[in-house]
């Protein structure tokens, strides 16, 4: 321990959150599951910690090369050192995504759940990777999911659930990008890759990435020969559904499908295939999407059906489709555009004299009965310091009730933002602040 103590700084790749910015990923997180439950969705919660053989095989290759892992503890820790066998000293991880816990509940309590089972889960994942700027090593997802159907409805409303979260904070510079896993394999074969398919997919993705000389460059050598005229076409974003229609059929039909469907729901959301769109190979089975901000903003959110992946858990398959959404660039992308710039819903209470504070007490509790938070100050302070406080909580409308007020029963609301004064009774009060304090945040 130095002279000064123990540091305060967290981990590296871990973060502290408090005040202003504590509260505006709780509100996040609020209206993204208030908006799921709106769709039907319920909610679902899974430990931190997964036994490594759920982790390990569940497709998500990358990802479990970044699992924090945690070692055996008391009689079956010493077993390990006293034999060396270091190869079993772990047998515990940290979750790296939402989807592989959801798969390993839903096969354990599938007997007791209604199909199809529509599901959301939010919470913090961790993977072991070095920090830099916007790459942290734990970070929030916010999942929905639709376990137990086949049918293209399942996409169309998970990705319905996920577009009202990104309409109702007024993100509206979105697309909505379309692909088919069947269709990257088809095009790896029919390109010549088919010893490479991973690594073909793996280049496909750096199409947005990377120049695409470079690119082009790279997929050569791993092919080694020129690149067919079509698959320069697709690099280049010429590659159209009518040109691959006849190869694969069915893909494509998906693809069409889900434009045609998705665009009658959401007339001004643009809907693109991209074939060079490729998430989660270890994962996905048919359909994969993405919602990414137009001019290479990238990626908000995405997600794809994946049949296969449950099945790990159960003697049996079970059709599923989901979709992720980036908690941390989108709160970002709000911070960015002034969403928060906004001043607090929450009512302030300062207390001008102690002799009040108990009828300050009850006031607040029947504010807070008709839906409005409050906040009364919780000591005895000078009012320009108690003001000074609701300065620091951007708190905008704060209700003086001082002696004068209390004797009237009359109140004043102050506007902070604008600083002026309306006088109301305490009849009036109620229905008074449901009118002006409705701006979160």
């Amino acid at each position: 321990m130095s002279a000064k103590g123990v540091s305060t700084k967290p981990a590296s790749g871990f973060r502290d959150f408090v005040g202003r910015e504590a509260a505006r990923r709780e509100h996040l997180i609020h209206q993204i599951s208030e908006i799921y439950q709106s769709f039907g969705f319920e909610p679902i919660d899974s430990p931190a910690l997964e036994n490594l053989d759920v982790l390990f095989g569940s497709g998500g290759q990358e990802n479990e090369k970044l699992i924090f892992k945690a070692i055996k503890r008391g009689e079956k820790l010493e077993e390990v050192l006293q034999k060396a066998d270091y190869q079993n000293l772990c047998d515990l991880g940290l979750r790296f995504d939402l989807t592989v816990p959801l798969c390993r509940v839903f096969a354990a309590y599938r007997a007791e759940l209604p199909t199809p089972w529509k599901v959301f889960h939010t919470g913090p994942v961790w993977r072991a990777e070095r920090p830099q700027k916007g790459r942290y090593r734990e970070f929030y997802q916010c999942d929905v999911d639709i376990v137990g159907s086949s049918s293209l409805l399942a996409e169309l409303l998970v990705m319905e659930a996920v577009s009202e979260v990104f309409l109702s904070f007024g993100v509206r510079d979105l697309e909505l990008h379309l692909n088919h896993r069947e269709l990257l394999i088809g095009m790896a074969h029919k390109f010549g890759f088919s010893d490479h398919i991973e690594a073909f997919v793996i280049l496909l993705d750096k199409a947005d990435k990377i120049p695409l000389e470079k690119l082009e460059q790279e997929m050569e050598t791993l092919l080694g020969a020129k690149l067919p005229a079509q698959l320069k076409d697709l690099l280049h974003g010429q590659l159209t559904l009518d040109q691959l229609r006849s190869d694969f059929l069915e893909p494509v039909e998906t693809i069409e499908k889900l434009i045609q469907s998705y665009s009658l729901r959401f007339q001004n959301l643009p809907i693109r295939f991209v074939p060079s769109l490729a998430r989660g190979m270890g994962y996905y089975t048919g359909a994969i999407f993405e919602f990414r901000l137009k001019a290479g903003g990238g990626s908000l959110g995405g997600g794809g059906r994946y049949d296969r992946l449950i099945g790990r858990f159960s003697s049996q398959d079970t059709p599923a489709v989901g979709c992720s959404i980036g908690f941390e660039r989108l709160l970002n992308y709000l911070e960015e555009n002034q969403y928060f710039e906004k001043s607090s819903s929450v009512l302030f209470f300062p207390i001008f004299d102690k002799k009040f504070f108990e009828a300050s007490q009850v006031l607040a509790s029947q504010i807070r009965q008709s839906g409005i938070k409050v906040d009364i100050y919780a000591d005895e302070s000078k009012i320009k310091n108690q003001f000074r406080y609701a300065d620091s909580k951007n708190y905008r409308w704060v209700l003086i009730a001082g002696e004068d007020e209390w004797a009237k029963n009359i109140f004043k609301l102050k506007d902070m933002k604008e600083g002026h004064e309306l006088e109301v009774t305490q009849a009036e009060l109620f229905s008074k602040l449901q009118s002006l304090v409705l701006v979160d945040l």
